[in-house]
């Protein structure tokens, strides 16, 4: 009986305190932040035993959600089933923390600190549903080429755009758990900063190209399947329907239709090369596997931005009817020696593709266009100067 009052005590305390949030003011870090007494309380309980671990988890979500636990990154969890009952996401030695912080024998700073790496690194697992985002859903508008079902999205960051997941649509990325894929959006309220990077009211003719045939050669079983030794015959790949990844630079390409830009395909180059004739400027992705045809289209033309490096890597082939790509030449196929495919003297994809952290970026001219020092994807979910600087020297070269 006892329990049950408390826990009926719980629902109307997180009642009254989320549609109330006066009784506390959101501040930018833990030691400003003042933590109502409840979620002392809520953690007493639970180290003494008389709630669930899921109700304490409930009054971490709550401390999330009003900016005294901070995250900078909210990590995929697999879907949480149950509402009740102790799912032991939660290790025991935690516990002894959350005692001595209801009695006060540890700081707010330490405990709340506390929780907040263990979130990062999962050891205590959240409810990615209950996790707010800074604006509405309804608000956020999304890359006009890709479809979103808002039903499904939980919040994931705020950054320079608003950074939504698939709710449970988590993969293994060696030993780490991470989303599958990322939705950028625009955050309504930072139109003035949109508007100085983005090409909405501008009059050139600039294209984006989305790198298609590499997404299906990264799809399983595929090309990659083939390079790991998996299979003998997987040198020819179907065509697959695109998810925005980071192999396919899904990221970037999404932030830069949100902002304006036009789209094709490498698929749109290859039967139409002459298409390219149409823009004062196209902006190549990670677009490693193309044709002949692409390769002289591309290369030809005479104002290219290289975004990421490892661009016009290796020749294939394409079976529109098959629906197929085949690889023809090039990444160490069909001798070891044979890098680049089309033996592209400006080729820059060693050392360049394998910096991510892209913390010193640089842009430089070759013969058709510029070329980047590093993969930018990650780039693109930053709040950073430095996402700023690189939209808006696209926009401007």
């Amino acid at each position: 009986m006892k329990v049950f009052q408390i826990r009926a005590s719980i629902v109307l305390i997180l009642f009254f305190s989320l549609i109330g949030s006066g009784i506390f003011v959101p501040n930018s870090s833990a030691q400003d932040a003042q933590i109502p007494d409840w979620i002392k309380n809520v953690a007493g309980w639970w180290a003494s035993g008389v709630i669930s671990e899921n109700e304490f988890v409930t009054g971490i979500e709550y401390l999330i959600n009003n900016n005294i636990i901070l995250l900078d990154f909210v990590p995929c969890n697999d879907k949480i089933q149950s509402q009740y009952g102790d799912t032991k996401s939660v290790p025991d030695w935690i516990k002894n923390n959350a005692s001595w912080w209801s009695d006060n024998l540890i700081g707010d700073t330490d405990f709340i600190n506390g929780l907040q790496y263990l979130i990062e690194y999962k050891i205590i697992k959240i409810d990615n549903k209950k996790i707010l985002g800074k604006v509405p859903l309804e608000d956020i508008r999304f890359s006009p080429s890709w479809q979103v079902d808002k039903n499904f999205l939980v919040f994931v960051q705020s950054s320079f755009f608003e950074v939504y997941g698939v709710y449970g649509n988590c993969v293994m990325d060696g030993s780490e758990q991470v989303w599958k894929s990322l939705s950028l959006g625009l955050n309504p309220n930072k139109l003035d900063m949109y508007n100085e990077v983005a090409v909405w009211n501008d009059p050139q003719k600039t294209v984006v190209v989305y790198p298609y045939f590499t997404y299906a050669a990264y799809s399983k079983p595929g090309f990659y399947t083939y390079y790991s030794g998996q299979c003998d015959d997987c040198t020819t790949t179907k065509f697959t329907p695109s998810t925005p990844l980071y192999t396919s630079s899904g990221i970037g390409h999404q932030a830069l239709t949100l902002l304006g830009y036009t789209s094709i395909t490498d698929a749109d180059i290859d039967r139409n090369p002459s298409i390219l004739q149409q823009f004062d400027k196209v902006i190549m992705l990670h677009n490693e596997y193309v044709t002949r045809t692409m390769f002289d289209a591309i290369t030809n033309h005479p104002n290219v931005i290289y975004l990421y490096p490892n661009a016009l890597y290796a020749e294939i082939e394409v079976n529109y009817i098959d629906e197929t790509i085949t690889l023809i030449r090039g990444h160490n196929y069909p001798e070891p020696e044979i890098t680049n495919g089309f033996d592209w003297e400006f080729d820059n994809t060693h050392p360049y593709e394998f910096d991510s952290e892209c913390q010193r970026m640089n842009i430089y001219k070759i013969k058709n266009g510029w070329m980047t020092t590093c993969y930018p994807e990650n780039v693109f979910l930053k709040k950073s100067q430095q996402l700023f600087d690189l939209l808006k020297t696209i926009k401007d070269l």
